[in-house]
């Protein structure tokens, strides 16, 4: 695969035409047509399958050569047997981009599959054709009109994600969506004959319309490459990794999976550090640390300033401060008697973190969002830490729903955070009740639609800060 530039790539992102080749006939995770369709693709989508008169409501074709118009794009969803004919259909029709959705090529270990692999890149490359795949979901590009798996946010937004695993790229695009993640550019590549995370990460890195670049990464076929693409990506933006195949287990799961090698963590490890990128351990870790770098801005310090009600709850929290190494200072006499004066209500704790219970009263919610401007009047506090749970909506018989209440809760906290000038840092605890479970979604989507980020627990909070403050760190 030779280094690009940005134009090399750039047209893979923007097709005129596509032709889905073996389309299915059924909705599902597989059924491209329906995926963009939903999309909002406009240009012309052709659905190939000798075996129907059409499909979602479009004409479709008995095989590639018999579309009248150009195709630029192709996704093959044939079984391996018919690929080689199809990629002599795709030379005929001056395809540009094949995406091979058929897996069984090299990621089977076998001799024959992965000669056919061998031969179908040469074929593409001989025509100057570029292949996604095999093995792969292949694109998802919300601006124009490409997805590939329905239900996908159809609005785009700033955040690219770079992917072996088409699985791990559905999970992170919806786990991301409910706390306001939208996306650039999203690549499933499987095994990466052709197209792969190097050439990507360039193209990422010059991309206008993308500000933080996420990766799941099994395994890497030119390291050098690697390094410099990885280098010139973390320099112009937040790159956050997760690597599969980092245990024995894994490393066997990745053979089999995409066909790759994962090679030696500790490498790895020194390679992501050297560049100036941000490797994670968990998937869950992945959408929390692009939640951080999307939503964060620039933090003045480490110093947290936590607010909430649950006395123990808090204890808890303050542990995670200090165990993830950020800190917690006693708040100034002022701003802890501006505090007793606010909420003389015995058990109440203002030194830091503070324990209050004036967010559940008759008042509603102006108690606790003054309760944070005092907080966050204070000097030696560099951002806010609001944690919060919506299980006790079950429990409401009368007055706004906890939909409400959540969603006016969000929106307020994110004028707060813009009149204070502190930043705010949303914890919703994971809820016990399906009405607590609305009230939560609720607050996640409005609190990022306030531009706050928003997180599951306060050890996931802690950590995503603590990367960003060292990620901060090492490019001053």
């Amino acid at each position: 695969m030779p280094e690009g530039s940005f134009s090399a790539l750039d047209f893979m992102f923007h097709p005129r035409s596509i032709a889905v080749v073996g389309a299915s006939t059924q909705d599902g995770p597989g059924s491209f047509v329906a995926a963009t369709k939903e999309m909002g693709f406009n240009g012309d989508l052709y659905p190939v399958n000798p075996k129907a008169e059409e499909i979602a409501g479009l004409k479709c074709y008995p095989n590639l050569t018999a579309i009248p118009g150009h195709v630029d794009h192709v996704i093959s969803s044939v079984p391996l047997r018919f690929v080689e004919g199809l990629m002599d259909e795709c030379v005929a029709k001056a395809v540009k981009v094949v995406h091979f959705f058929t897996a069984g090529f090299s990621e089977t270990g076998d001799e024959d599959a992965t000669a056919l692999e061998a031969r179908i890149l040469q074929r593409a490359a001989d025509a100057g054709i570029r292949v996604i795949g095999p093995n792969c979901m292949g694109l998802y590009s919300p601006a124009s009109g490409l997805s590939f798996m329905p239900f996908l946010p159809t609005d785009p937004g700033p955040v690219a994600m770079l992917s072996q695993s088409g699985a791990n790229a559905g999970e992170f695009c919806r786990t991301g969506a409910v706390r306001g993640l939208r996306y650039s550019k999203v690549v499933s590549y499987g095994n990466g004959t052709d197209v792969r995370e190097s050439e990507l990460l360039e193209y990422c890195a010059e991309d206008p319309e993308t500000s933080v670049i996420a990766c799941y990464i099994e395994g890497i076929t030119d390291g050098a490459h690697f390094m410099r693409a990885l280098r010139k990506a973390a320099a112009a933006k937040p790159v956050v990794i997760l690597k599969g195949g980092r245990t024995e287990a894994g490393s066997r799961a990745t053979a089999s999976h995409t066909g790759s090698l994962a090679g030696s963590l500790q490498v790895f490890d020194a390679a992501v550090r050297q560049a100036g990128a941000v490797r994670v351990d968990r998937m869950e870790e992945l959408v929390d640390q692009v939640v951080a770098f999307r939503y964060l801005p620039k933090l003045a310090g480490p110093r947290a300033g936590i607010v909430g009600g649950g006395g123990g709850y808090s204890v808890l929290a303050s542990d995670e401060i200090g165990a993830s190494g950020l800190e917690m200072p006693t708040l100034p006499a002022d701003i802890q008697q501006k505090l007793h004066d606010f909420t003389p209500t015995a058990g109440t704790s203002v030194r830091n973190p503070v324990d209050t219970s004036v967010g559940w009263g008759p008042d509603g919610l102006k108690p606790m969002l003054d309760t944070i401007r005092i907080v966050a009047e204070s000097p030696n506090i560099d951002y806010i830490l609001y944690h919060t749970s919506y299980s006790w909506g079950a429990m409401r018989a009368e007055g706004p729903s906890i939909v409400e209440v959540a969603s006016e809760a969000a929106q307020k906290l994110g004028e707060v955070g813009k009149e204070s000038g502190k930043p705010i840092v949303c914890v919703a605890r994971i809820p016990t009740t399906e009405m607590g479970m609305a009230g939560t979604l609720a607050f996640q989507q409005n609190v990022a639609d306030a531009g706050l980020p928003v997180f599951n627990s306060v050890r996931d909070a802690t950590l995503a800060v603590q990367r960003v403050l060292t990620w901060q760190a090492s490019r001053s």
